[in-house]
C-alpha cells in the first residue's frame, strides 16, 4: 500500500502535537530503548489497531537515528522504563534522536491505521511519502540547524517496523521534502485559516471579540495584516517572534529559557518528598497537574505556585524587551502553549495592564487551543502555496 502524507509537526520538549494526514495526535514526547516485545500471551493484531498510538512500540531502521526498539509516547511513559526526553535549556533538538525517532514512529502509526481503515485488515507491508513542515526554537534556528534537521529526514529511506503484538507491518517512509522554521511563526498561518483554507471564526476568538468589542462575524481575516508580538510557552523555552501578516521579521528574533518546565524541575523534590516517592519524571508531573482529579493534583500545584511566579516574572520582563526593541510599534500580544495554561491566572492580568498601557491588544489563546497553535500553524504552512514554491524551489537543479 502506498500513502501521501502531508505533517504538520510540533516537537515539544514535554508534549509531541503532530497532524498527520489531518489526524491530530498528542503524545508525551518521551521514548524509551528496549530489548524486547512486552506482549507474550497471543492479542489479535486488529485489537492494537484503535488505540495505537497509547500501546506504540517500534524498531527503527533509519540512516538519521540509533536503531532499536522503542516504546514511543504514553507507552514509554507508563511502562517504568527509563525514559529518553528533551532536556530543556540543553539539547539542541537538531542533533537529538528523540524527534526522528519519535516523528517517525507516530507518522508508522498513522499509515497502519489508514491501511485498516481502508482495507479493513492488516497489511505487512506500507510506503508512505511524507511532505513536512516542523520547527526548532528561535534559540536554536539558524540556517545551518534546520538545514542539519531537514537533511536528517531527508536523507536515505527509514524502515519502522510497527509492533501490533507479535504481528509486524514494515512501514517504509521517506520524505522528498521537510522544511524547518523557527517556532510561534507558523502560528499566523492557524489564526487566519482554518483546515479547509476558509478564514478561522468561532469560540477561539469568543473572549477576544468580547474584550474588544468586535464585530459578531470576527473572523482570522483581522490577523492579515497586523503587527503581532508572539508569546510561545512551552515546557523549556518561551519564544518572543515578531510578524507582520505573514511575514517573519528577522530582527526581532528572541527567545528565552524560561517556561513550566523549569518551575517543574523546581518543584519535582519537594512534590516527590510530599508523595512519598524517591524519584518520579518531570512528565509525570506535567500528567498530574493536567488532571484536577489527579489524587496528587493538589499538591503539585501546592509545589508550583512560587516557582511559576518566578518564571511569569521573567516572561513579562522577556515580552517587556521586545516591546522595547520594535519601539511599541506592535499591535497585539498573543499568548499560546502549552505553559500558557498554567500560567494564565498569573499572566494574563499582567499582560493586559502592559497592553492597556501601551495601546495594543491581548489575544490570550483559550486553553483547548493553546498546545495545538503550533501544529496547527504547521499543518496549514505545509499545505499552503510558500511550501509549494519551496519544495519546487529546492527541486531545481543547482
Amino acid at each position: 500500500m502506498n500513502f501521501h502524507f502531508f505533517v504538520g509537526n510540533d516537537n515539544g520538549n514535554s508534549e509531541h502535537d503532530l497532524i498527520i494526514d489531518g489526524k491530530t495526535i498528542q503524545q508525551p514526547n518521551v521514548n524509551c530503548a528496549v530489548d524486547e516485545l512486552p506482549w507474550s500471551e497471543e492479542q489479535t493484531p486488529e485489537s492494537f489497531i484503535k488505540n495505537l498510538q497509547d500501546q506504540l512500540v517500534v524498531t527503527v531502521d533509519s540512516p538519521a537515528a540509533r536503531p532499536g526498539m522503542y516504546y514511543v509516547g504514553t507507552f514509554a511513559l507508563e511502562s517504568g522504563e527509563v525514559l529518553d526526553n528533551l532536556q530543556i535549556g540543553i539539547d539542541m533538538k537538531c542533533d537529538m534522536d528523540l524527534p526522528i525517532v519519535n516523528t517517525l514512529a507516530q507518522i508508522a502509526a498513522v499509515a497502519v491505521q489508514k491501511a485498516y481503515e481502508e482495507v479493513k485488515k492488516v497489511p505487512d507491508q506500507i510506503d508512505v511519502e511524507v511532505d513536512m513542515a516542523t520547527a526548532l526554537p528561535v534559540t536554536q534556528h539558524t540556517d545551518e540547524t534546520s538545514a542539519k534537521f531537514e537533511r536528517r529526514f531527508m536523507t536515505g529511506t527509514h524502515r519502522v517496523t510497527v509492533h501490533l503484538g507479535v504481528h509486524r507491518v514494515a512501514v517504509k517512509i521517506e520524505f522528498p521534502f521537510a522544511k524547518v522554521v523557527p517556532e510561534a511563526t507558523p502560528v499566523i498561518f492557524a489564526l487566519q485559516k482554518d483546515a479547509d483554507g476558509n478564514w478561522r471564526e468561532g469560540d477561539i476568538f469568543q473572549e477576544f471579540a468580547d474584550a474588544y468589542e468586535l464585530d459578531k462575524k470576527f473572523n482570522g481575516a483581522y490577523f492579515k495584516d497586523k503587527r503581532m508580538l508572539h508569546v510561545d510557552i512551552g515546557e523549556g523555552s518561551t519564544e518572543y517572534p515578531v510578524t507582520e501578516g505573514n511575514k517573519f521579521l528577522r530582527q526581532f528574533v528572541h527567545g528565552s529559557h524560561h517556561g513550566t518546565g523549569y518551575a517543574i524541575e523546581e518543584a519535582l523534590d519537594e512534590f516527590n518528598r510530599l508523595i512519598h516517592l524517591p524519584d518520579s519524571p518531570r512528565q509525570f508531573f506535567s500528567d498530574v497537574i493536567k488532571n484536577p482529579k489527579h489524587k496528587y493534583y493538589a499538591r503539585a500545584i501546592k509545589t508550583l505556585k512560587r516557582p511559576l511566579e518566578s518564571q511569569v516574572r521573567q516572561i513579562v520582563q522577556n515580552v517587556k524587551r521586545q516591546l522595547t526593541k520594535t519601539r511599541n510599534e506592535i499591535d497585539l500580544i498573543c499568548v499560546y502553549g502549552g505553559g500558557s495554561i498554567l500560567m494564565r491566572s498569573l499572566l494574563y492580568p499582567r499582560l493586559e495592564e502592559l497592553c492597556a498601557e501601551r495601546e495594543m491588544q491581548l489575544l490570550y489563546v483559550p486553553s483547548e487551543y493553546a498546545v495545538q497553535m503550533n501544529a496547527m500553524g504547521l499543518d496549514a504552512f505545509v499545505r499552503g502555496k510558500i511550501y509549494e514554491a519551496l519544495k519546487s524551489k529546492a527541486a531545481l537543479p543547482a
